[in-house]
């Protein structure tokens, strides 16, 4: 009986001091549990691989029945994907190397796209069935560049290749029933094919140069220069439109503008004072519609000609990049500082505008982006510079302000949505893109204001928009990063080296910085069009004057040298050489040379390893945004 009461009591205990403790671990439990909900988690540290992992898409296609093609980087580099009725979408094709541009069957059943090796920009020509997504390769060969394809029907397209002799793009035509390619016109230069009613009936143009230009039709078998282009200026023939041709040129305007011409005769479409007309496209379904984008300093107005009316199209403020036109509407590419590019559908009768694509923001807010300011600063010689200004929504100024050199020269910067610029914002540098003279956009006669002997004049706009920053506080003296690419190579090392004080370090990538190397080693294509920008080979006194290479002494901050190895216009030697030359004088150079990679960085992996090498680079050698006082 006692052993039982014993047993009893015992057991008793075992319960009891078993409940404290459950109900110990309990509380203990929910303590750490409301913890956890009370501590905020860790911020999310944002890289530059972060930004540059947010992806858009661009060069839309709307084909029948509704599916939608379009171009984006996916995983590695662009590739083309198909977006089906049901809204999905399926990438389509998955090389290791970019589809760059495109063009669709006139009954939507197929595609021919362009295909190049490491960067090389010999490029291939792809078909594609939109049906089952087969790819063939029609045209492929490691020697020679196939280019520019448009469709003359169903079965046949046209092209450019250099073929031939390397250096000139004769045009040809290619049958996909007989797989035979025929030359049709063998016409020395750079041809470039614009419109097709047929494979007897086409326009075509040959680029001369500095923006000069000659307009042909090809038919009945003969090339004829088109009638009423007497001068050294830009013509370009849209296409056909109401059995006109519609052409775009500044043959009495310093800026582009549209007419209607027909056997030697010109009618009026747009002629704007200020605003030059950049893209036009006509409707190749009833040759009855046009659609125009005009660059209004940097942005796009978009207009619809129809009936011999050009009617504004109210379209958001950005950058319109037109593809083609549906029978009710125009598909395009729309760009904003501070929204994700994507292709879009814009209905004429509705105004209504249907985006598509693929977009990622790696869960980052790109509405809270910086959008950019419009200023202007006076040169030595009194010519009013544009460039746009970037600044950060934190801290406080100075800033160090990093200055972004578009390429080109001839081209121009446009406030596009660029996440390196965000990124650097992020961290609290201020970021400046200059238009210096020779940029496109402003009329011919600024394009033309840094020709041959005028080449360090465009450095020394370079030189008015720092001291502009410098007078009205935004920076100081020492911290400003020199960056670009191609063109902007050379503007940003020459900067360095004829401003030295200004820069406390720069960036080149794939720049052209030694140019009698340049136009010894471009391609053959390429090299007589360079000579009309910078000078004949033949005057190497001078191109040796302008060659960053032999201005190292002066540079102080350290510089990154990037390029590519396959690059054909700019040649790897041009890094290599400047590389040297900085090492000989003892300054402090980096370099990172792909060998997959051409004129400029495509492939994803390459791109996080160029970026991050950077960013890295800019707060070692540069200091973090912070100015010092």
């Amino acid at each position: 009986m006692r052993l039982l009461v014993l047993t009893l009591l015992f057991s008793l205990f075992i319960i009891t001091v078993g409940c404290q403790n459950s109900e110990t671990e309990g509380t203990k439990s929910k303590k750490t549990e409301a913890l956890k909900k009370e501590t905020p988690p860790k911020p999310r540290v944002l890289t530059i691989k972060d930004y540059i992992a947010i992806e858009g898409s661009k060069n839309g296609h709307v084909l029948n029945g509704g599916r939608k093609l379009f171009r984006s980087r996916g995983e590695k580099t662009n590739q083309l994907f198909i977006q089906l009725q049901d809204g999905s979408t399926k990438q389509i094709t998955n090389h290791g190397d970019a589809v760059d541009e495109y063009t669709v069957s006139p009954d939507g059943k197929y595609a021919i796209y362009l295909l190049s090796s490491g960067g090389n920009e010999q490029y291939d020509i792809y078909l594609i069935n939109l049906e089952t997504f087969q790819s063939t390769p029609l045209l492929a060969d490691k020697e020679i560049r196939y280019d520019n394809p448009i469709w003359a029907d169903n079965d046949t397209f046209i092209f450019i290749s250099n073929e031939v002799n390397g250096k000139d793009f004769y045009i040809f035509k290619y049958n996909l029933k007989s797989a035979q390619k025929t030359l049709l016109i063998e016409k020395k230069g750079y041809n470039i094919l614009t419109d097709a009613l047929s494979a007897d009936d086409f326009l075509f143009f040959t680029f001369k140069g500095n923006n000069v230009t000659v307009p042909y039709r090809y038919f009945n078998g003969k090339a004829k220069k088109i009638r009423g282009a007497t001068k050294k200026r830009s013509y370009v023939p849209i296409g056909y439109l109401n059995n006109e041709i519609l052409m775009k040129t500044n043959e009495n305007s310093d800026l582009e503008y549209l007419e209607l011409w027909n056997k030697g005769k010109k009618r009026a479409v747009y002629n704007h004072k200020k605003w030059g007309v950049t893209s036009a496209i006509v409707d190749k379904n009833r040759r009855a519609k046009a659609l125009f984008c005009t660059n209004n300093q940097g942005y796009s107005s978009c207009f619809l000609y129809e009936k011999g009316k050009a009617k504004l199209l109210p379209l958001p403020k950005g950058i319109v990049k037109p593809s083609h036109m549906t029978l009710r509407g125009f598909v395009y590419t729309s760009y904003k500082p501070n929204q994700i590019y994507t292709p879009a559908l814009y209905d004429f009768a509705t105004e209504k505008v249907e985006s598509f694509g693929y977009t990622n923001n790696n869960d980052i807010d790109v509405t809270t982006f910086v959008s950019p300011t419009l200023h202007e600063a006076i040169s030595f010689d009194k010519t009013s510079i544009p460039y746009f200004l970037y600044l950060p929504k934190k801290g406080k100024k100075p800033f160090k302000t990093i200055v972004y050199f578009h390429g080109g020269p001839s081209s121009q910067f446009r406030p596009y949505f660029i996440t390196t610029f965000q990124y650097y914002l992020s961290q609290g540098y201020a970021v400046v893109a200059p238009n210096v003279r020779g940029s496109a956009g402003y009329g011919q006669k600024f394009m033309d204001a840094d020709n041959y002997k005028k080449r360090m004049d465009s450095v020394k706009d370079g030189r008015a928009i720092v001291q502009r920053l410098l007078s009205t506080g935004i920076s100081s003296p020492g911290n400003f990063i020199a960056m670009g690419g191609s063109y902007g190579g050379f503007m940003s090392v020459a900067s360095m080296a004829q401003y030295p004080g200004d820069y406390a370090c720069g960036v080149d990538s794939v720049g052209v910085v030694d140019f009698v190397n340049f136009l010894t080693n471009t391609k053959a294509y390429r090299r007589k069009l360079r000579e009309i920008e910078y000078g004949p080979l033949k005057d190497k006194k001078f191109l040796k004057s302008i060659s960053p290479t032999n201005m190292v002494d002066t540079i102080r901050g350290a510089l990154f040298i990037a390029h590519g190895a396959n690059d054909p216009r700019v040649p790897v030697s041009d890094a290599y050489i400047l590389q040297k030359k900085m090492e000989k004088a003892g300054k402090k150079v980096e370099i990172l040379v792909f060998d997959d990679e051409g004129h400029g960085f495509r492939k994803k992996k390459n791109r996080d390893e160029y970026y991050g090498k950077v960013a890295d680079f800019i707060k070692r050698e540069c200091g973090d945004s912070e100015v010092k006082k």
